[in-house]
């Protein structure tokens, strides 16, 4: 399968998942607002996808002490 097809088929199932949970409170139009914006996300996530890290890189995280009352 292609990139293309793996994010369609993605595209696809982050919609149906979208639909299925809220189809009932949304308009056909407010759906197709989702459809587009979940499109949209496509480009948005694909530089942070394409970035390969390596096991040596640890996850960001900040360490704030309990100082007590």
């Amino acid at each position: 399968m292609t990139t293309d097809a793996n994010n369609s088929l993605e595209q696809d199932l982050l919609f149906a998942i979208v639909k299925e949970k809220y189809g009932h409170l949304l308009t056909d139009e407010q759906l197709a607002g989702v459809r587009n914006a979940i499109v949209g996300q496509r480009d948005v996530f694909r530089p942070i996808r394409e970035y390969r890290l390596t096991n040596g890189v640890e996850p960001f995280s900040t360490f704030t002490p309990f100082r007590g009352d």
